[in-house]
C-alpha cells in the first residue's frame, strides 16, 4: 500500500518573526524553505563532487551513472567519499549566515555547526537500499534539540528521491528500532502512527529542517538515469551536550589533518576547540538491542 504524500507547510512568509517560526517548528517538527540559499554555492558543490564521481568513472559526460550502483559503506564507495570529505566548500556551506540564523530562532543562543558533515549520493535503480523511516536522535544523540538541514544539491523532483517527514511525530519520545537496509541500519514502524508525510519536489537552494526527534525517511531514486545528491548538515546551541564522536569526520576514515590540507579558510579548521562544548559517551543500546530486520 502506498502512503499518500502531502506537500511541506512552506515557512518562508514567517522569516521575519521569529515566534512564528518556532511555533511552527513546535507543530509541525521541521521547516521548509523555498530558496533560501543562492544557488549559486549549491550549484557549484554538486559540481565539485559530479566531477569526483566522473573521474571514478560513477557517471559519465553527461552525469549519467555508470555501472551499478555504488552503496554506501560497500568497499567502491570509499574511492569518491573519501575525496569529498576533503572539499572545502562542502564543509563551508553549513557555516552560510542564511542557515545559522534560523538556527540560531530555533535555539535561541549562539547555534554550533556539527562538523561531523553527511554527503549522500543516491543511485536509481538500488531502491532496496533507500534510507527507512528513523528518528535522527538515535544515531546523534547528546542533547535531544539538534536540528538537521537538509539540503539537494541539485533539483529533485519525487522521482528523483528527496526526504519525506512525518509531520508532528517530534512529540514521541525514541521509538523502538529494528535492523534495516540503507544509512544508518536502523528503521522503525510508523503505520500506528496515524500521521501525515509531507514532502515537495526540491530545487537548488530549498532548505528542510527538522528536529532530532522527527521520524523522516528517504524517497527511492526511481529515475532511470539520475543521480541524487543531497547533504544533511547538523546543528544544536553551544550550550546542549554533544557525544563524543561527533567532533570527529564523518565515518572517521580521515583526520581532520587530512582533511583540512590546501584549503584557503582557517576559520572553518577546528572552530569547536574554543568553546565551552559539554560532551557525553555514547550510548550503543540502540544498534545492541535493535529487533532483527522487518518488511
Amino acid at each position: 500500500m502506498t502512503e499518500e504524500l502531502q506537500p511541506f507547510n512552506e515557512a518562508n512568509a514567517l522569516l521575519a518573526d521569529p515566534q512564528a517560526l518556532r511555533r511552527q517548528m513546535q507543530r509541525d517538527g521541521y521547516l521548509f524553505f523555498r530558496g533560501l540559499l543562492p544557488a549559486a554555492p549549491v550549484n557549484d558543490l554538486y559540481a565539485e563532487i559530479m566531477a569526483i564521481c566522473r573521474s571514478a568513472n560513477w557517471a559519465d559526460a553527461d552525469d549519467h551513472p555508470v555501472g551499478q550502483p555504488r552503496l554506501e559503506g560497500s568497499p567502491e564507495f570509499w574511492e569518491v567519499y573519501d575525496q569529498v570529505q576533503v572539499l572545502e566548500d562542502f564543509h563551508a556551506l553549513p557555516h552560510r549566515r542564511e542557515l545559522l540564523e534560523i538556527i540560531a530562532t530555533l535555539v535561541q543562543e549562539t547555534p554550533f555547526v556539527h562538523p561531523r558533515n553527511i554527503a549522500r549520493i543516491s543511485f536509481p535503480q538500488a531502491q532496496h537500499f533507500t534510507t527507512p523511516p528513523h528518528q535522527d536522535y538515535v544515531h546523534i544523540q547528546g542533547t535531544p534539540e539538534v536540528y538537521t538541514t537538509w539540503l539537494p544539491l541539485c533539483d529533485c523532483p519525487q522521482a528523483l528521491g528527496g526526504v519525506a517527514v512525518l509531520a508532528g511525530s517530534h512529540v514521541n519520545d525514541i521509538l523502538p528500532v529494528h535492523k534495516a537496509n540503507g544509512a544508518g541500519g536502523l528503521g522503525i514502524h510508523t503505520e500506528d502512527l496515524g500521521l501525515p508525510w509531507h514532502t515537495s519536489d526540491y530545487r537548488a537552494g530549498d532548505v528542510l529542517v527538522f528536529h532530532s526527534h522527527t521520524v523522516h525517511k528517504a524517497l527511492p531514486n526511481i529515475t532511470r538515469d539520475q543521480i541524487r545528491i543531497s547533504v544533511d548538515y547538523r546543528y544544536q546551541g553551544v550550550s546542549g551536550a554533544l557525544v563524543e564522536d561527533g567532533l570527529l569526520p564523518h565515518y572517521n576514515r580521515l583526520t581532520w589533518d587530512q582533511i583540512y590540507q590546501g584549503w584557503r579558510r582557517p576559520e572553518l579548521q577546528y572552530y569547536w576547540r574554543d568553546l565551552p562544548l559539554t560532551t557525553v559517551a555514547r550510548d550503543g543500546s540502540f544498534h545492541a538491542n535493535a529487533k532483527p530486520t522487518q518488511n
